[in-house]
Order: C-alpha cells, then sequence, then structure tokens
C-alpha cells in the first residue's frame, strides 16, 4: 500500500512504497496473473482489507493484533485495515528482499528499520503498456512521445517526471530548428 499526501490533512508519520520488480521467464510469463493472485489471497488473509503489520512482527513472521499495534509508538494513519501477517500474502523471495531492502534504507536512515515502523499491504502495481519507443521516448509514429507512469516505462513518480524531462528535451530540439 502506498498512502496519499493530503494538502489539509497532516500526520506525524511519513510514507513511502518500497517494491519488489518481479519478472517471470519461460514457460510462465503471466505477470499480471501472478500478482493478481498475489493480491487475491492477501485481500483473503485481510478480510477485502488492506493488511497492517509492525515491522517487528514481520521480521518474527508472526501477525500483528491491535493489541501489539496499540504498544508501538506509531499510530497508523489508516485504520480500516485488518492487523496480520503480510508474509502469509507474499513469495518468500519477496518477503525476503523486503526485509533486505529495508535493512539497506536503515543504514542510509536510521529508523527506518525500526520495530514500530509500520507495513502497509499489498501494493501491487502492474507495467504491461510497453509502447515501442527510441531514447528519447518517441514512438513509431513520428513526433508522438510517451512519458510518465501510465506510458509503462517509468513506474514511479520520479521516473515519470524524468520521462517528461527527457521528451521534453528532444521535443524542443525539434521546435528550435523548425
Amino acid at each position: 500500500m502506498n498512502g496519499h499526501a493530503y494538502k489539509d490533512r497532516h500526520s506525524a508519520n511519513s510514507n513511502f512504497a518500497l517494491l519488489n520488480k518481479i519478472g517471470l521467464s519461460e514457460p510462465i510469463t503471466n505477470t499480471i496473473a501472478y500478482g493478481e493472485s498475489i493480491a487475491k489471497l492477501a485481500n483473503t488473509i485481510g478480510g477485502g482489507l488492506p493488511l497492517l503489520q509492525r515491522l517487528s512482527d514481520f521480521r518474527r513472521y508472526r501477525r500483528s493484533t491491535w493489541g501489539r499495534l496499540s504498544k508501538s509508538y506509531i499510530e497508523p494513519t489508516l485504520t480500516e485495515v485488518t492487523p496480520g501477517d503480510i508474509a502469509m500474502a507474499l513469495p518468500s523471495r519477496v518477503v525476503v528482499n523486503l526485509t533486505e531492502g529495508i535493512e539497506r534504507l536503515d543504514a542510509l536512515i536510521p529508523g527506518i528499520g525500526a520495530d514500530s515502523t509500520l507495513l502497509y499491504a499489498p501494493e501491487v502495481k502492474f507495467h504491461s503498456c510497453r509502447p515501442k519507443i527510441d531514447a528519447n521516448l518517441e514512438t513509431q509514429v513520428e513526433n508522438v512521445f510517451v512519458a510518465g507512469d501510465g506510458a509503462g516505462v517509468s513506474g514511479n513518480i520520479v521516473g515519470a517526471a524524468a520521462t517528461g524531462v527527457i521528451a521534453a528535451r528532444k521535443i524542443a530540439e525539434r521546435v528550435a530548428h523548425e
């Protein structure tokens, strides 16, 4: 799960998404079906609600409960959730990757890996629209450029902004030469 930044709603919490990209190889290549199965399992475990788990419980492979969550100094901003065990819904490789990713982030930004850090799941993103483009993000149709998350070329907001800059530079270059 990834939160929203509300202009008029303030919180003591910060949020970010930590994603694990999954690529499948022959003979099974349907990443959409795979992602949907993970999302369905998490939805089942959560009773139709997102799962919430303290990082300390995630590391110990135990389910978070409202009782354990109440002992944390971080209060969840999203409360329409089911306390649970996120690792029950994710493949073990993803659990290991997320654990290692959090450890590495904690080395750079101490506190991210604190026991009270809250994890929400799932966030499943699909990137399947992949138009044929060149290095400047121009499609096979002359003067038609794609950029951003919707074009399937970035995967996140920073990448979306960067692809916009790449396309804009080429467009500006062409306009200057007309």
